[in-house]
């Protein structure tokens, strides 16, 4: 009874497992869906489309070739001859290289790209240049209207400039960024299993021809197209083809001779075998490809919006305040600009091209470039991996001592006359499949080809040198050493076998069975089944064939009902389950991996040779096997992982350890690495004899096997969705975890649990079993070196180097990127406060404008572009990994970081400016109520010859005076004398002349006299302009020097914001001055601040002017110095102040950016 529950329990596991396969179908399939559209919609072009033109119907013809293919549906022996190959040789590399000359690469010509013209006209029309050209654009229709002002003609020129600079420097760093893309895939050469010589090697797909014999395996693209020989349960993925995201049979076997679309027996170049492998010849390559054919036949854009409104709004309030229609379109274009940050496009630009750069460098691979992910490793709150990948140094070896590199003469500890021993190795040796690669490895090639500096000849020189060199030593390396075609598992095996027994000598000894289709009978290796089986000729007294398996120990244990000792059989009881159980145990704790070995001999009387095996059906007996015997491999942890898991931990990020191995091989290798630290609830219960559950609280480490996931699931069936996944939400509780003996539909419900628990999670991996889990997490991340095509296209991140330790600097790199575009976007909003309170101040207070348009630009695009783009170059704190994850909702710009800019940095920042621009005018004669108002009051400029004269009734204003005399009034206060008052220009030169006291003047009818309309004060510097020759007090070319003071006042205050903003919390005392860009940057506002001054066409076509050295910004030092003091002491209470009840204190809350 209890043995039919357990059956039935199975059975329902086993159905359940496979639904979920269904649904990781349903996740991959999405992989290619973008090239799909493209693709589907050059199909029906290709079938409906009439052509007209003499190319277009030349281009059809060629298209149409595929469907009158024959190559799919004649005979086997009859496609040899015509692609005179040899199927079981394949090509010789010298007739291969003549095809290759006669045919060209195997590669699609590429489609044509975007005109570099376009692109930058694309840059130059963007949303922030067309504000830009706008303002140019109005201020040459100002200009235009009063041609007797330059200066709006000067604003224009710089308006127009700017965006075209910022135009191209995004052109350029665009450009860098797609050359820098391609770079990266040049890491990942695309290369395929050739048969050539009748030698299986690797060479790049770029280099097959028609003839070639491949091998195409789990996980890869089909490198041609292809006519299957043989199939190993092969399917694929046509989608980026025909449309259709089921998998499809591949089969040696032409089922539609007339439509090669849909017949089983060819694979069309770039789609994708999700499962199996297979052996076939090339037909088709390049351009002459069904997808090559296609795709030939094809080849015949709101803070903007917010800056426009507010300018708007400036507009409309100028005009209906009493401003000039001119001078209030000009104070809209001023306020736009202030609110535009026209450098940070660039510097955002820079920061991610050299983050890009640097993770290149530490071999991380972003295939979307841009902030997202880069910044999400700074949010990351789980990591989960497979442990086969990046933790381990996946250069595996059999435990025992290699024959060839310790020496026939050391005592070994097996013994190789015994029989068992024999029959573990002829086991092992047929099932795999790996073999020795005795070519030159593709990257040394690539290396060279790549090299700019060489010309052909050189190349084709040096790859033969290296390739000789490369021979002579190979012959030298021992078998330990030999690089090898296969997987890590089965490339351990040959390389402990070889010293032993030729392994291609024993495979060929035994020949392989065929199925009902004329196939192989074999079977490989799958996380569903985990095993791997082949049936051989293989006579004995009663016997023709054999099944050899191997595959996970306690799965080929369960198919055994006997166990071969010493070349007998024995019955497998009890005593012997012990035994297993016990070893395999002990090789797990160990963290070895343990692949078990089995065989059957077929009686002759029920399977006679020539018997036809269905796979498919298991016409034969399987689970009665003899175990042989186990094979345990050491795969040691890679050097830089237990490090790189304690860095995880201490950033907040908790890694979990996903593997197909047994549970205690996982829990072995998990301490290993340091992502166990404590005896795990499993072993608590083991040892004190208590159930999981009681155990449960005991622990913080937890290893979980798959099958609990499964049962988990089961029943979850039928309840609230609230209600399922409980179980694995407490499991995820826990600190450290391991899950074991996972299947891709485990891995995807493990993914699917973390994020409901509202972690941000990152999925490594590389095989097709991964790409589901990838697809699904957050941030994917697949293996450059190992990992599948599938893993790939599914990842958002590519691992050059298949190192963990990759991954914790990409998550050091993203959180100092993030960092460092905070403390930029900081400094220019801190510097928007000083831009945009000016317009603001004189449209409410009416005084004149303390800095102009012209000035606004040169602090954005000059002065503040590189200091800004200096902090992508700081380096990290060194806190930086020992912080907590931060929210995945959390915003770069956040209201908190606004308010410290606008609010306290910001408006230091204006108040230290705006004091030069105050002293200064106060020293040419203005004084504080005097100069309320003064932009709105009306006057009457004197002549230029007229000087100012307390005692003159008019003050020495001779326009007055002459109006006066020419028609004397009764009333000498009369309004014919004012009639003639206007506004005053306080922007440009119209009114530089002339002498405010005799302009803002008002008549005084008791004492019948004109009197000043405003208070003036004393001129405590009598300096004399060196363009209009006239005393610069009480003249609006006094404003002009205020203006400059302003500006230098703002220059030597971002000074000061730099080293506010140097640190996240650390005192800058102990941040280090290593950042050469950082002086660069304060060097380059030195040399634009002395251009600004010493070059006179300079200063005046952008309004500024050479200033006394007291006028030199210097009444803003004490602000900045205020700046940097509040900073620290921010600063310093984030650090120590203490926190209460675990809550962070109101400093870390409020103040930390």
């Amino acid at each position: 009874m209890d043995q039919a529950i357990h059956r039935s329990e199975s059975e329902i596991i086993a159905i359940h497992t496979l639904q979920r396969q269904e649904m990781e179908i349903y996740v991959a399939k999405k992989q290619f869906e973008e090239l799909h559209k493209e693709l589907t919609a050059r199909r029906q072009q290709l079938i409906s489309s009439p052509r007209v033109e003499k190319q277009e119907i030349m281009d059809a013809t060629k298209a149409e070739r595929f469907k009158t293919m024959e190559e799919h549906r004649i005979p086997i022996n009859e496609l040899e001859q015509k692609l005179e190959t040899n199927f079981k040789h394949g090509l010789s590399s010298d007739e291969a290289q003549v095809r290759l000359f006669k045919n060209g690469l195997n590669t699609l010509t590429q489609k044509k790209v975007v005109p570099w013209f376009v692109k930058l006209f694309h840059e130059l029309t963007s949303v922030f240049a067309i504000l830009m050209w706008t303002g140019a654009l109005l201020c040459f229709i100002v200009y235009g209207v009063a041609p007797a002002d330059p200066s709006n003609l000067y604003l224009g020129i710089v308006l127009a400039v700017v965006v075209s600079f910022t135009g191209v420097l995004a052109y350029f760093q665009n450009e860098k960024s797609e050359a820098l893309m391609e770079a990266f895939k040049n890491f990942i050469p695309p290369e395929t299993q050739v048969l050539r010589d009748g030698f299986q090697q690797r060479l790049p797909a770029k280099d097959l021809v028609v003839g070639d014999i491949v091998v195409v395996e789990l996980g890869k693209r089909i490198p041609a197209d292809i006519r299957i020989l043989e199939s190993h349960g092969m399917k694929v993925d046509n989608s980026s083809l025909t449309g259709e995201s089921l998998l499809l049979p591949r089969t040696h076997e032409c089922t539609h001779p007339d439509n090669p679309l849909e017949t089983r027996n060819l694979a069309f170049f770039g789609t994708l075998c999700k499962e199996g492998s297979c052996k076939g010849v090339v037909v088709f390559t390049g351009d002459n490809t069904v997808i090559g054919q296609i795709a030939g036949l094809a080849a015949t854009g709101d803070s903007a919006g917010c800056a426009i409104l507010v300018g708007i709004g400036f507009l409309i309030f100028g005009l209906t305040t009493g401003y000039d229609a001119i001078t209030s379109v000009l104070f809209g274009i001023g306020i736009i600009i202030a609110f535009v940050p026209e450098g940070l496009l660039a510097t955002v630009t820079v920061a991610l091209s050299l983050t890009a750069k640097k993770l290149a460098a530490k071999k991380v691979s972003s295939k979307k470039f841009g902030g997202s992910r880069n910044s999400w490793f700074n949010f990351m709150h789980l990591l989960r991996q497979d442990r086969n990948l990046n933790i381990k140094q996946n250069d595996k070896s059999v435990k025992g001592q290699n024959r060839q590199k310790y020496g026939k003469l050391h005592k070994f500890e097996y013994d190789l006359e015994e029989k068992g021993f024999q029959e573990l190795l002829q086991c092992a040796t047929i099932c795999s499949e790996a073999v020795f690669e005795p070519n030159i490895p593709q990257e040394k090639i690539a290396a060279i080809n790549s090299d700019v500096g060489l010309n052909e000849a050189q190349k084709k020189f040096k790859i033969k040198k290296v390739t000789n060199e490369w021979n002579d030593n190979y012959q030298k390396l021992l078998w330990l050493d030999k690089p090898t075609i296969g997987d890590a598992s089965e490339s351990a095996l040959i390389k402990f076998i070889q010293p032993i027994q030729d392994v291609l000598q024993v495979r060929g000894e035994k020949k392989i069975a065929l199925d009902n289709f004329g196939r192989q009978a074999k079977m490989p290796f799958n996380s569903t089944n985990k095993y791997a089986f082949i049936i051989v000729e293989d006579k004995t007294q009663d016997s023709d064939y054999c099944i050899l398996t191997k595959g996970a120990p306690e799965r080929i244990w369960d198919l055994c009902d006997k166990v071969r000792v010493k070349g007998v059989s024995v019955n497998k009881d009890r005593s012997w389950d012990s035994k297993f159980n016990q070893i395999n145990l002990q090789y797990g704790k160990n963290g070895e991996r343990v692949l078990g070995f089995a065989k059957l001999h077929l009686p002759r009387s029920v399977y006679p040779l020539g018997f036809q095996f269905n796979l498919d059906q298991f016409n034969f007996p399987f689970d009665k096997q003899n175990f042989i015997g186990l094979i345990s491999l050491i795969d040691p942890p890679k050097d830089a992982v237990p490090d790189a898991v304690i860095k995880c931990k201490t950033a907040g990020i908790k890694v979990i350890m996903v593997t197909g191995d047994q549970p205690v091989t996982a829990a072995a290798i998990a301490k290993q690495c340091n992502i166990i630290t404590e005896k795990t609830v499993n072993e608590i219960a083991e040892e004190e004899g208590i159930t999981f559950e009681e155990a449960m609280h005991r622990s913080n480490a937890i290893v979980i096997h798959g099958d609990m996931i499964t049962r988990m699931a089961i029943d979850d069936e039928g309840k609230l969705e609230s209600d399922k996944g409980k179980l694995l939400s407490e499991w995820l509780d826990k600190s450290q975890i391991v899950f074991a003996r996972t299947s891709p539909a485990q891995k995807l419900i493990i993914v699917e649990g973390c994020q409901k628990k509202g972690h941000l999670v990152a999925v490594t991996g590389d095989g097709v079993n991964d790409s589901p889990a990838i697809k699904k997490a957050d941030i994917g991340i697949s293996m450059g070196i190992s990992g599948s095509d599938v893993a790939k296209d599914a990842a958002d991140m590519v691992l050059l180097n298949d190192d963990f330790s990759s991954i914790v600097l990409g998550i050091e790199e993203g959180r100092k990127i993030f960092d460092n575009l905070k403390r930029t976007i900081s400094f220019v909003l801190c510097g928007n406060i000083a831009e945009i309170l000016p317009f603001l101040i004189m449209i409410a207070v009416q005084i004149p404008l303390p800095l102009t348009v012209i000035q606004v630009l040169c602090v954005d695009l000059g002065t503040a572009l590189m200091p800004s783009t200096a902090f992508v170059y700081e380096e990290a704190e060194l806190d930086v990994m020992t912080r907590k994850p931060r929210n995945r909702n959390e915003r770069l710009v956040r209201p908190k970081l606004v308010f410290y800019n606008y609010a306290l940095q910001g408006f230091m920042q204006f108040m230290g400016a705006f004091l030069c621009y105050y002293i200064t005018l106060i020293d040419y004669g203005f004084t504080v109520d005097g100069l309320f108002n003064m932009q709105t009051l009306t006057g009457l400029p004197p002549q230029d010859f007229d000087v100012y004269d307390p005692q003159d009734i008019f003050l020495g204003n001779s326009i007055l005076r002459d109006q006066y005399y020419q028609n004397p009034l009764p009333d000498f206060c009369d309004s014919y004398y004012s009639s003639g008052f206007g506004t005053i220009d306080f922007l440009y030169s119209k009114n530089a002349r002339a002498d405010l006291r005799m302009t803002y003047i008002s008549c005084d009818p008791i004492n019948k006299r004109w009197q000043p309309s405003i208070p003036w004060g004393e001129c405590k510097i009598n300096e004399i302009s060196t363009l209009y020759n006239k005393p610069i007090c009480y003249t609006t070319e006094a404003t002009t020097h205020a203006q400059s003071s302003y500006y230098y006042g703002v220059v030597i205050l971002q000074v000061a914001n730099y080293f506010s903003l140097k640190t996240h919390k650390t005192s800058i005392i102990f941040s280090g001055y290593q950042n050469p860009m950082m002086f660069f940057g304060f060097f380059t506002q030195a040399a634009i601040v002395i251009c600004l001054i010493y070059i006179v066409p300079v200063n005046l076509a952008l309004q500024y002017r050479l200033v006394k050295f007291e006028h030199f910004g210097f009444a803003a030092v004490p602000f900045g110095v205020m700046m940097i003091l509040y900073s620290e002491f921010r600063k310093y209470m984030i650090r120590n102040v203490k926190n209460t009840d675990g809550i962070p204190n109101w400093w870390v809350r409020c103040m930390l950016l």
